[in-house]
């Protein structure tokens, strides 16, 4: 079995799994990508200018976390343990990000 063969039969497996469609699931995650690295520039684009970077924030970690959230909403049979993983996941991503992020900023000044 190739790389893409296995690829597509772990998220053919997750989907089914947990009722999800694995193309939107995949889906979102190839639209997420560009999208949140330009949430992160509007971050930094906002922290150059003195602006609030509140809501930019907030768009990023929405769109970071957007196929969890997928999962969490429309996937049945979930286990506990999954939700953990998905919460970790969020702050620790979360966390690494923030630090990224506030390097480049102070790059920048």
């Amino acid at each position: 079995m190739n790389w893409w063969q296995a690829i597509k039969n772990y998220y053919t497996v997750i989907g089914e799994k947990y009722q999800v469609d694995p193309l939107i699931f995949v889906g979102i995650h190839v639209i997420a990508t560009p999208l949140f690295a330009a949430a992160v520039w509007w971050i930094i684009f906002n922290r150059k200018r003195k602006k609030s970077i509140l809501i930019p924030s907030i768009v990023a970690i929405f769109i970071f976390n957007a196929a969890s959230i997928y999962l969490i909403i429309t996937g049945k049979n979930i286990s506990f343990w999954i939700y953990f993983i998905v919460a970790m996941s969020a702050i620790l991503s979360g966390y690494f990000t923030f630090k990224k992020i506030k390097k480049r900023i102070a790059a920048i000044k």
